[in-house]
């Protein structure tokens, strides 16, 4: 019977048989032994030759990469504006135009979907999805739906700024 390792940890992996990948047990390296558990058993080993005799085969060549599943990103967007957290709730306030949303639908913390220049009291600075609370307190001109829109008009802000100095 084959034999395949499936790493849990750096020392410590999943015993899989080969054909159907049924789980045989536990094999853990701690000081260069070796401890395998298996249906209530405990056996211990001195060293990797032991492992290898004891299931007559070099296991340590079978080990299965964990295959990492292919993150998708997805993109959110708020009346057409980009969001950076995932499944955002959009959020209507009456008398209040912009693209509002919350991180959860019970939540009552509002965040502005798009890009922003805010004004702080030292200088025009770029935010994205601010929160509400941010844009009221604050100057701000946005929302844009891309970041080369903002910058290009941040710069104009900084400029404009710097030449009524």
């Amino acid at each position: 019977m084959t034999v395949k390792l499936k790493p849990i940890t750096e020392n410590s992996w999943l015993v899989l048989g080969d054909t159907d990948d049924t789980r045989i047990g536990l094999l853990t390296e701690i000081r260069d032994n070796y401890i395998l558990m298996v249906k209530g058993e405990k056996k211990q080993f001195f060293n990797r030759k032991e492992v290898n005799k004891y299931f007559k085969e070099d296991i340590f060549n079978n080990v299965v990469q964990p295959t990492e599943p292919e993150e998708v990103k997805k993109d959110y967007y708020i009346n057409g504006y980009p969001v950076e957290f995932d499944n955002p709730h959009e959020v209507i306030l009456k008398g209040n135009k912009l693209p509002l949303f919350s991180k959860k639908a019970t939540s009552e913390v509002y965040y502005s979907a798009g890009h922003y220049c805010l004004h702080f009291p030292k200088n025009w600075m770029p935010a994205f999805c601010p929160k509400l609370s941010t844009l009221e307190t604050y100057q701000y001109v946005g929302p844009f739906k891309t970041q080369l829109e903002m910058y290009s008009q941040l710069t104009k802000l900084r400029k404009e700024k710097n030449s009524r100095k």
